[in-house]
């Protein structure tokens, strides 16, 4: 069950890290859509607010064909003057400081930490699914790398993923809007080195043994995702984090309470549309139940 935990990647952490999902979406445009119990997208009103604020939750990198129009998410940003991510991505300096933390320590690699039968066999398994032997990304921790496994066309159906956080950052770019971050990067290596490299390594030993294994999470993850049910995603994400011995608490409950004041302060201030981890948005901790409890109306809007 730690194979969970590439599908948990994407909806948890990692906008600067490189995890990838391509699945296509299920929901007809002429479908009649009556409001949701839960959703990805919500309007923030009430409690003083005098305009609408919005949260989104995210997979964090994505086949472009398989996005939500464009068009859409840009109607709701334009009500907003402002964008919050977990992470400022037209921030070089912070996206340096993910790429230097995404790499082992001393000169480390994952092949010099795994038994040669098991080398070998994820060896193969990403020549069979990228193309590429795995020594090309194994001075990366194996929680980055392990992610890197999911990118292949084979299994995402594209050849150049793109992640909403990228295309949030064009449109808030372009309209030259300011980009807050809830997290440094300091913060988002922290959550990745919560795991000890040898816990780590073992999620690469099941892929050399079970590559079909994570693929078939993937594809649950994406399902879900598409679903749009933000109660359901979190669900998953849970289970699986307790099958992988993740600690919930830390992935995604403590930050959330982290995150709270600073989207108080910040919707406050101004209209902002937030974006973050799709997991991050379900439970009885999750960004929308902790926002409802402060006296804010969240609404579900499907897209």
């Amino acid at each position: 069950m730690r194979k969970v935990y590439l599908a948990l990647f994407l909806v948890i952490i990692g906008n600067g890290f490189g995890s990838v999902t391509g699945f296509g979406q299920t929901n007809s445009k002429s479908e009649i859509k009556s409001e949701p119990k839960s959703a990805l997208l919500y309007r923030i009103e009430g409690n003083g607010l005098t305009k609408p604020s919005y949260l989104f939750g995210t997979i964090h990198l994505i086949c472009e064909k398989d996005m939500f129009e464009a068009a859409t998410m840009k109607s709701f940003i334009d009500q907003t003057e402002q964008l919050m991510l977990e992470l400022n991505m037209s921030d070089q300096d912070v996206m340096t400081k993910v790429m230097a933390g995404s790499v082992l320590k001393d000169g480390k690699t994952a092949k010099a930490l795994m038994k040669p039968e098991d080398y070998s066999k994820l060896d193969a398994a990403f020549k069979a699914y990228l193309g590429i032997s795995f020594d090309v990304v194994a001075a990366y921790k194996p929680i980055v790398s392990s992610s890197m496994f999911l990118i292949s066309p084979k299994i995402i159906g594209c050849q150049a993923p793109t992640g909403y956080e990228t295309k949030l950052t064009a449109i808030a770019t372009a309209k030259k809007l300011p980009i807050i971050s809830l997290e440094t990067a300091d913060e988002q290596i922290a959550v990745l080195d919560s795991q000890s490299v040898n816990e780590q390594i073992k999620w690469l030993t099941d892929i050399a043994n079970d590559p079909k294994k994570p693929i078939d999470e993937f594809q649950k993850l994406g399902k879900l995702y598409f679903s749009q049910d933000s109660d359901a995603l979190f669900e998953f994400s849970s289970a699986g984090m307790k099958a992988s011995g993740l600690s919930q608490v830390m992935m995604l409950d403590d930050r959330n309470i982290k995150w709270l004041p600073a989207i108080e302060t910040t919707i406050k201030a101004k209209p902002t549309f937030i974006a973050v981890g799709a997991a991050h948005l379900g439970g009885a901790n999750g960004v929308v139940s902790l926002m409802r409890a402060k006296g804010y109306k969240l609404t579900p809007i499907r897209l």
